[in-house]
């Protein structure tokens, strides 16, 4: 019994624990690129939520001035149908407040997994088999007969990408996979995602 009850314990802990976990998946850096740090990136979250935008900017945007990096965030120069509406100008604006860059950040991909497990007393103890029940009937009104749990898992999927603003050339990009299980702190999870970019972009000497 002593087992089964910490087995039942690790179970509910793997349920509800609400793991999160972001990893860069992939990097690419112009094969012509020999400029070396750039100077301001003026950083731009592809989300139509203003909160959201905002929370997500200014998190990258610390992440890359805690390096000694130049930058500033667009949420309150420009508004995505704004951008959107005029290239030119939108650049032009970008320029005027003293970027040579833009990092880009938008959603490329979004998986959602949801998995129903139907736990009943066999799953903890191997002394039960099936609720004593030998016959295929037996079993089956047995398995109505425990707790269902549910296993929601989503895996989103950023790409990070850095262009020049003169040229509108596209620098460096990275893709990010953040997994989130259910009860997830997403807020949490940022500091973790803007490190691990900004961290790739200084590798690649994008930044300082």
């Amino acid at each position: 019994m002593k087992n089964s009850l910490l087995l039942l314990a690790a179970i509910i802990a793997a349920v509800l624990c609400g793991c999160a976990a972001t990893s860069l998946e992939q990097t690419w850096k112009a094969p012509d690129y020999q400029r070396g740090p750039v100077q301001k990136i003026a950083v731009l979250v592809i989300e139509e939520r203003a909160l959201q935008r905002s929370i997500l900017e200014n998190a990258f945007a610390a992440e890359l001035q805690s390096q000694g990096q130049a930058m500033l965030t667009t949420f309150n120069l420009l508004t995505l149908p704004e951008i959107k509406a005029d290239k030119q100008a939108a650049t032009r604006k970008l320029r005027e407040a003293g970027a040579d860059t833009i990092l880009i950040i938008r959603l490329a991909d979004q998986i959602t997994r949801d998995r129903q497990v139907e736990v009943t007393p066999d799953r903890f103890s191997p002394a039960y088999s099936s609720y004593g029940m030998s016959d295929w009937y037996g079993f089956y009104l047995g398995t109505g007969m425990g707790t269902v749990w549910g296993d929601l898992r989503q895996e989103v999927y950023l790409d990070s990408s850095l262009h020049d603003l003169e040229t509108g050339k596209r620098l460096w990009s990275g893709v990010t996979k953040t997994v989130l299980k259910e009860g997830s702190d997403r807020i949490e999870e940022i500091k973790p995602l803007t490190t691990k970019v900004v961290k790739a972009m200084r590798k690649d000497g994008l930044i300082r």
